[in-house]
């Protein structure tokens, strides 16, 4: 028999924050029926985006596209599950998909920032085309939201805490959103992609913002642990925004799970 009332969870994110893994993680199981990004074609390639992009459109992605299929009936499937970079929402709350559980992924700006440079220098797009702390205030503020203004439960997880003790963090977290835990989410086949939109799957976009990850199998401790931080090599406006992002992580990371 169908199930009427599936289970309803967003993932929100910064930009490098291992937000793809972990979604690729949860992607292993059957009956989860998974969605990438779709805010953020809204944002970059939807009819009515805000990314100033004048060469490419993606055709049924405006916004309210975007909350019609969250919204829609999904037989055969006990979760629905969408990742997606909290900034992308432009701040305008109204477009939050009804009946989901709001949930936070979070990495220390000092390390998801250095990231970002890194994969900008690849793909040669500016940082000023970012939010001016790399997205880190804009999920602080849809977290204040969702739990303020929606009375939901804080649920919050660090991406270090997450790629170190993944199986106690995992199983804090579907219990926190009260979906099934399995094995498959330590230990995954690679390339699941299937359920992508085209778009994420460009040469271009694909090998540089995502090409790591689509390969992963399973967690692994982040090649920067234990690495000390230093900032002072990236540009200054890097510089700037890691500084300005920072007191907005930290007021998440107080809240997080903790492992």
């Amino acid at each position: 028999m169908a199930n009427l009332n599936p289970k309803r969870v967003m993932i929100w994110a910064h930009p490098r924050s291992l937000s793809t893994v972990f979604e690729l993680s949860l992607a292993s199981r059957q009956e989860t029926k998974v969605f990438h990004e779709l805010y953020s074609i809204a944002y970059h390639f939807g009819d009515d985006r805000v990314y100033p992009n004048d060469e490419v459109t993606v055709p049924g992605y405006t916004y309210k596209d975007v909350i019609e299929t969250l919204e829609s009936g999904f037989p055969g499937n006990d979760v629905i599950l969408c990742k997606d970079i909290a900034f992308c929402l432009d701040g305008k709350y109204d477009r939050l998909p009804k009946g989901y559980t709001h949930t936070f992924l979070i990495r220390d700006p000092r390390r998801s920032i250095v990231s970002l440079c890194k994969t900008y220098r690849a793909t040669d797009a500016p940082l000023d085309t970012l939010p001016p702390t790399g997205g880190v205030k804009q999920l602080r503020d849809l977290h204040n939201y969702v739990t303020d203004t929606l009375n939901q439960e804080s649920i919050i997880i660090d991406a270090s805490d997450l790629a170190d003790k993944p199986e106690k963090i995992i199983r804090k977290y579907c219990e926190a959103v009260e979906i099934p835990y399995c094995d498959s989410y330590l230990s995954w086949k690679p390339d699941n992609i299937d359920y992508w939109h085209a778009i994420w799957k460009h040469a271009a976009i694909h090998d540089t913002c995502f090409g790591n990850a689509v390969k992963s199998t399973h967690f692994k401790p982040l090649p920067d642990k234990g690495n000390p931080f230093v900032i002072t090599d990236l540009p200054p406006q890097a510089q700037l925004q890691v500084e300005a992002a920072l007191p907005y992580y930290d007021e998440l990371f107080q809240k997080r799970i903790q492992p």
